[in-house]
């Protein structure tokens, strides 16, 4: 079977979401031509035949759809190997995906848990933010010892690590600090050049220009406590630089 790439995929969507900015900058730094298609998570019978989990994103391909981001990547690595996104070392490679796996689990998995009280406009119990802050406090050790960037987190070239670490600790760090007063990224430490490396990039810009106005509109929508317009501490890529 030959792949096909290019105009021929279409990734679906929604740009609040962090996992959705992953797998568009993914493309964007593979250079390839594709169609983003504005759509929000759902568990109608239509789109569950699509995405059987529900979440975005979903990449369409002539060969029909695949979701979850991780897998989205690998395939864009395989159908689309220059340029390369990952080592082609082994052992570098484990390593990429080692940040990536601690990235999810035990990043944004916990601070998904405080998204009511930061960005929906509710409350989180005491036990969830105790619940969360253990597992956040046991990450960001973990990270301190793996994302030593060199520049990039494995080596020379960017790669899908620094891709999630960049959109995942964005965010992660928005939540940490509203809920905890405490930056994960000033915590993990070393990272300045990278993320202002990282923040340079045309994807970047790119992702940010449109993460913005739908984000803002989100929280709006949720009358959410969150408020970006005032938050800018350690925010990867301010608004104000996009209309610099």
């Amino acid at each position: 079977m030959s792949v096909a790439a290019g105009p021929n995929l279409r990734l679906h969507g929604y740009p609040v979401s962090n996992y959705f900015n992953i797998a568009r900058a993914a493309l964007i730094e593979k250079g390839t031509s594709f169609e983003f298609v504005p759509t929000r998570a759902a568990k109608d019978t239509e789109f569950l035949s699509r995405s059987p989990m529900g979440k975005i994103p979903v990449l369409e391909t002539p060969y029909g759809w695949i979701g979850e981001t991780v897998a989205i990547l690998e395939y864009l690595e395989d159908t689309l190997p220059s340029p390369a996104l990952y080592p082609a070392d082994p052992f570098v490679r484990a390593r990429g995906r080692q940040i990536i796996n601690i990235l999810q689990v035990y990043v944004d998995g916990q601070v998904r848990s405080l998204y009511p009280g930061v960005f929906m406009g509710q409350s989180n119990a005491e036990s969830t933010i105790v619940a969360a802050r253990t597992m956040l406090d046991r990450a960001t050790r973990a990270l301190t010892i793996l994302l030593q960037p060199h520049p990039f987190l494995l080596g020379a070239n960017i790669s899908h690590a620094d891709l999630f670490a960049f959109y995942c600790l964005d965010i992660a760090d928005r939540v940490t600090r509203f809920v905890y007063a405490r930056s994960i990224l000033r915590e993990i430490g070393g990272l300045d050049d990278w993320s202002a490396r990282m923040a340079s990039r045309p994807s970047s810009h790119r992702v940010f220009a449109e993460f913005y106005p739908a984000f803002e509109l989100y929280l709006t929508g949720y009358k959410a406590l969150y408020d970006y317009r005032t938050d800018i501490a350690d925010v990867l890529i301010p608004p104000a630089v996009l209309n610099a």
